[in-house]
């Protein structure tokens, strides 16, 4: 008798959640490293000035978009929606902790539009399970 070999189940599909999880982490690190710079280094990277407030959009459109495409899960997108909003306002607490600087509220929203337009992006652009 002949015992027939099942093919081995890929793990292409949690391989690849995997890669995108670890780069979702690594952004959001190098945010929040990038965040706590000297401030002669934050000008020279121009994150301070007049392109201060487009940084955050973008930062926070990347974390958000590189997050969300993690996962197909509603709960779970909405979840990770929810800590990239703690994460900005976290990072903007934590600089004012720092540097006993005062609170930037417009830095807090303008990483919340960031969220969300990343968020919306990555829903929007995700290709289809099926």
């Amino acid at each position: 008798m002949e015992t027939q070999l099942e093919p081995k189940p890929t793990r292409k599909g949690p391989q690849k959640q995997g890669i995108s999880i670890a780069f979702a982490s690594a952004v959001v690190a190098a945010v929040a490293a990038v965040s706590f710079l000297p401030g002669h280094d934050k000008h020279r990277l121009h994150t301070s000035g007049r392109y201060h407030s487009w940084g955050h959009l973008l930062a926070f459109s990347v974390v958000s978009f590189v997050v969300a495409r993690t996962t197909h899960s509603r709960s779970a997108r909405i979840l990770l929606f929810a800590g990239s909003l703690v994460l900005g306002l976290a990072i903007e607490y934590g600089e004012h902790a720092v540097y006993h600087n005062s609170l930037e509220w417009k830095d807090v929203l303008v990483d919340g539009l960031g969220v969300i337009c990343g968020t919306l992006m990555a829903v929007v652009t995700q290709p289809r399970q099926g």
